[in-house]
């Protein structure tokens, strides 16, 4: 055997061997690769579920919330200016703010039926107005779920972070984003999460959520109502009712020459005592005694009714009887 054929030989063998390893490698390396595969999406399973935190679930648990759909409650504590997500809760805060307005409505107005339209939208706001909701909020640990940006666009810019230019969910342009506070956060994320409990569970949900942890709250009613003219106010009413209109007595006084008199006065139609107030002076109790005696009136409440929004089928329908509304008009 010569010395050319000796290295075509050994070229030979090399070649076999050269591709019987790389053949191996190959399939070691495919193999590798599905591992990779199937660990990566195993992390991204464990990202998906840790998307949603633990106080967003601890939040859930005080609430009483047991949505079907947990990204639900996600979306309504993320507040449209968060950049990050495009699943915010302008329109479940929105459709919340109505759901809210007409249940406290029915049930205040239900409660006090003598209640003018002026005084009833003053304890509709005093239940679930903006203030009101956001200490809610905060007592139930909101604060601590709530998504939002506390920046605007040009702190954005400065910043050197993207500001998305178009809203996706749309398609339009997108205004540019007005500083807001916690306080407004918070009392939006509330609002969104009776409205996802009006999707997600249906209206009953929403309105015993509202009477749990809305309406379950004292709120002081002689607090709430503002009258600037008691007297006029009184006056027209009695007129309305066909009563004699009201006389303002001074029932006691002390210290008349003193730095500090006192005065009561008790307003009356006919022989009936409708109010009474104090003062340092006779113009401030008589202010209060009219002021009292409207409140007497205003508040009277209505024991035992019926809420309409409770009649959810046709046999409650068939024996609901509708509770009196008084007809007290919104000026008199």
């Amino acid at each position: 055997m010569n010395l050319i054929t000796r290295r075509r030989m050994l070229f030979t063998n090399n070649l076999l061997i050269t591709k019987h390893f790389s053949r191996k490698n190959s399939s070691l390396s495919t193999k590798d690769v599905e591992d990779t595969t199937d660990t990566k999406n195993t992390e991204d399973t464990k990202d998906t579920k840790e998307k949603i935190p633990s106080t967003l679930y601890s939040l859930a648990a005080r609430l009483n919330l047991n949505f079907a759909n947990q990204n639900l409650l996600l979306q309504a504590v993320t507040h449209k200016n968060f950049y990050e997500n495009d699943l915010t809760n302008e329109g479940l805060q929105v459709l919340g703010n109505h759901a809210l307005g007409l249940y406290v409505a029915e049930y205040l107005h239900l409660k006090y039926p003598l209640l003018p339209l002026p005084c009833l939208q003053q304890a509709v706001t005093a239940y679930c107005g903006h203030l009101t909701l956001t200490v809610i909020g905060q007592e139930v640990g909101l604060q601590y779920v709530v998504r939002w940006n506390n920046f605007t666009d040009e702190e954005l810019f400065l910043q050197g972070k993207e500001i998305p230019k178009k809203n996706k969910s749309v398609g339009k342009s997108r205004e540019p984003v007005q500083r807001i506070t916690q306080g407004t956060a918070i009392s939006h994320a509330l609002k969104a999460i009776v409205g996802a409990l009006y999707i997600d569970k249906g209206p009953q949900s929403a309105r015993q959520f509202i009477h749990d942890h809305i309406l379950s709250r004292d709120v002081n009613m002689k607090d709430v109502i503002e009258i600037k003219e008691p007297k006029r106010e009184l006056s027209a009413l009695m007129k309305r009712l066909k009563r004699p209109s009201p006389i303002s007595r001074l029932k006691s006084e002390t210290g008349r020459l003193s730095y500090a008199p006192a005065f009561v006065v008790g307003v009356y139609s006919g022989t009936e005592q409708l109010g009474e107030g104090f003062g340092s002076s006779v113009k401030m109790a008589e202010f209060r005694a009219g002021k009292n005696a409207l409140l007497q009136y205003y508040l009277k409440e209505a024991k035992d009714f019926i809420l309409p929004s409770i009649i959810d089928s046709h046999e409650k329908q068939a024996t609901y009887i509708p509770t009196k509304v008084g007809d007290t008009p919104p000026r008199l």
